[in-house]
């Protein structure tokens, strides 16, 4: 058996599908297999799934090589299959709507799939454990079900994003409420039991009912805490289900969004609109939960209350009254006081890093004591109205349980009016005083929660305002799926600027380059080079003219088929979490360990990577930066580059940080990919530029190219203005 593929069976799974249908499917290279990777590959092939390595690679966790069942249904989900689970009825089960996953109990995952037009009516079963497909009888389905559903129904809903989300979770809603109600009436055992015990055992002197009156209310109490704890257990996995569903939505929307808009934002912006989830998941699924799932059991406490004394049920809505009251009065000033305290402590925290950052340079200049007097002044403010804000917020509070204390002295001064009237027993008021805490513990926590409504709107806000964003990715069916094949390259009229009312950065850029052709694209810091790279890639959108690779426009590509087309060498040699072979895998999913071999030899890295403590296996972290030198990493990635073998070759200013062997290697990188592939690189060295066939010059937004290449190009890298080179007519006719 072959490594990453589906096991054969005696009777090959291949063999049982329908003709149509596609043939097994091998797992990614750093992918375990194992009984769910297999039913992973046995449902897509059974979808008739064809895509492409890359496809797979992506909807799986990254250095994570062992899939459980959640990664299998997020990675079908991705793919354009989510699955639903349900619950398994014996013998109905629809053969239309296979394939399906079943986890049955003592099994593995397993894979439910119809036999085909040859064998009607024949359902056959994948096992993960085994790899052997039989068959199986609808009879003897036990366990769960995962049925795929119409990807357009799981969809949320047009409208709000957030609330199609929340809408998933209503077939979870009356069971909640189910649990809800059960927990109120099973806490009317010990007020009733108090009752009783004050009216029938003290009142009369009969000790006899007693044991089984404890008995009962002990029974009722132990009912109501596993209620309790299976309500929690609920509210929990549906905030789990709920921060998966919810986090995966905006970082899927995050990174679907055009590079330029996020490059704008910049990432703190980005995580701060991750955590705007965090307190929707909060308000859905905590204290503030549970205080709406007990409102329409306190009903039922309330006519508890009403049958037993009368008007004293009134108390409650009365501090219900004063409640709401007291948030519509603190609202605003609270809300206020938050907003202060939480930019001052935002200032501050910037100012930290700015200071913490540039300590070298305060230290050097003997400012550093200015600067920590500036930090201090910043602090004592963020202190100061964090200290209004809590006064504040605690003034609310406590006015809050004076409420609650006043309502409760109301019902016992009350109680005690009726007791003396003989229209309430004593009982009957002491467990009415147990039922009024029942009624104002969950409405003082709601009222405690209410405070944070605000901020769960403005989050809602945030998440339906990202979630409706236009990104990257165009409709279906309006794009071409298949990458281009040549790498001949053109710009046409091309002009882009990053805001609005700036300067162009390119202004109508006109040049093309042939396939297989070097070139060379030179100009001062800041003159657009690594944009018009980025516009090569698909990164960004011209606001004017057409980028065509291999004779079609960008915009006619999915952006995912376009970027298998283009291989990249960035300024900065960005490693992910991970080992050296996923990270060189970043660019080509399936290729092979010689093929990571030979491509580390081409980039001169082999021997580097052989010399880590795990070779190929080892892990580099957050700190691979300080442990590797730059010229290592920069090899690292000219060899991740050549994996891919695209017909574009993009490198942005590949030279900083080399030393003389990266420089050999980039060289003969460049050597390797001539005429096979389109090179474009960003560079200000002569040494470099030589290498190219062609050099393009980029001056104010426009681009003039310089034909004669060796000594002619010393004049593109002197300090004398470039106004001063050769300019072509093109130059001369840009656009201002």
């Amino acid at each position: 058996m072959t490594a990453g593929t589906l096991p054969v069976p005696a009777a090959p799974l291949a063999s049982l599908m329908e003709p149509a249908m596609a043939p097994p499917l091998a797992l990614p290279p750093g992918i375990a297999e194992t009984p769910d990777s297999r039913c992973l590959l046995a449902m897509l092939a059974g979808l008739g799934w064809q895509g492409p390595p890359e496809a797979l690679l992506d909807t799986l966790p990254h250095a994570e090589p062992v899939l459980d069942l959640t990664d299998v249904r997020n990675a079908l989900a991705r793919l354009g299959h989510p699955t639903r689970p349900s619950r398994i009825r014996r013998g109905q089960l629809d053969a239309r709507r296979l394939p399906a996953l079943i986890l049955r109990p003592g099994h593995k995952l397993a894979v439910l799939r119809a036999a085909g037009p040859e064998h009607p009516g024949k359902i056959l079963l994948f096992d993960g454990a085994t790899g052997l497909e039989r068959p199986f009888l609808p009879r003897a389905m036990r366990g769960l079900l995962f049925l795929v559903e119409d990807a357009a129904a799981a969809r949320p809903a047009r409208g709000s994003w957030v609330a199609g989300v929340a809408r998933r979770f209503r077939p979870e809603l009356p069971a909640l409420l189910g649990l809800s109600a059960a927990i109120a009436v099973l806490g009317l055992a010990v007020p009733l039991f108090t009752m009783l015990v004050f009216d029938v055992v003290v009142a009369g002197r009969v000790a006899d009912p007693l044991p089984l009156l404890g008995l009962g209310a002990l029974v009722a109490l132990l009912g109501e805490t596993l209620f309790r704890r299976a309500r929690r257990r609920a509210l929990s996995q549906i905030g789990a289900r709920l921060d998966r569903l919810v986090s995966d939505g905006v970082f899927g929307q995050l990174m679907a969004l055009p590079v330029a808009m996020i490059d704008r934002a910049g990432p703190a912006a980005q995580i701060a609109r991750l955590r705007d989830f965090g307190s929707i998941r909060e308000t859905l699924t905590g204290p503030f939960a549970g205080a709406i799932l007990d409102l329409p059991a306190l009903l039922v406490v309330l006519a508890l209350l009403l049958a037993l004394g009368g008007w004293i049920a009134l108390v409650p809505v009365v501090a219900l009254a004063l409640f709401l009251l007291l948030h519509r009065l603190s609202r605003g000033p609270t809300a206020r006081a938050v907003a202060a305290a939480a930019r001052a402590g935002q200032a501050r925290e910037a100012l930290a890093a700015e200071i913490l950052c540039a300590q070298r340079a305060l230290r050097l200049a003997g400012a550093e004591q200015r600067w920590a007097d500036r930090y201090a002044a910043a602090a004592a403010e963020a202190a100061l109205l964090s200290a209004r804000a809590a006064a504040l917020s605690g003034a609310v509070a406590a006015v809050s349980g004076a409420i609650v204390s006043l309502s409760a002295l109301a019902a016992v001064a009350g109680g005690a009016a009726l007791v003396l009237g003989g229209a309430m027993s004593p009982g009957a008021l002491v467990a009415g005083m147990m039922l009024i805490w029942r009624v104002l513990a969950p409405l003082q926590a709601g009222f405690a929660m209410l405070g944070r409504l605000d901020q769960f709107a403005a989050s809602v806000r945030q998440v339906d305002g990202l979630m409706a964003l236009e990104t990257e990715r165009p409709p279906p069916g309006q794009t071409r799926t298949a990458p281009p094949l040549r790498g001949d390259l053109a710009f046409h009229r091309v002009s882009l600027r990053y805001m609005a009312g700036s300067e162009p950065v390119l202004a109508g850029v006109s040049f093309a380059v042939r396939h297989g052709e070097v070139v060379a694209i030179t100009g001062a810091d800041g003159a657009g080079k690594s944009t018009l790279l980025c516009l090569a890639a698909g990164l960004y959108r011209p606001q004017g003219g057409v980028v065509r690779l291999g004779g079609m426009d960008l915009r006619a590509f999915d952006p995912a088929a376009l970027r298998r087309a283009v291989a990249a060498v960035p300024q900065r040699p960005d490693l992910l979490f991970g080992t050296v072979a996923q990270n060189l895998r970043l660019g080509a999913p399936a290729a092979s360990d010689a093929e990571l071999r030979r491509a580390c030899a081409a980039a001169d890295v082999l021997a580097a990577i052989e010399a880590l403590p795990q070779g190929f296996e080892t892990r580099l972290g957050d700190n691979a930066r300080g442990g590797l030198p730059r010229s290592v990493l920069m090899r690292l990635c000219m060899a991740r580059a050549l994996l891919r073998d695209a017909p574009l070759l993009l490198l942005d200013e590949p030279a900083t940080g080399l030393d003389e062997d990266g420089a050999a290697a980039l060289e003969r990188v460049i050597a390797l990919r001539r005429g096979r592939a389109t090179i474009l690189m960003a560079t200000q060295r002569p040494s470099h530029a030589r290498l190219a066939d062609r050099v393009l010059r980029l001056d104010g937004g426009a681009v003039e190219e310089v034909r004669a290449p060796g000594p002619a190009l010393l004049p593109l890298f002197r300090p004398a203005p470039l106004a001063a080179a050769p300019r072509t007519p093109q130059a001369e006719a840009r656009p201002a």
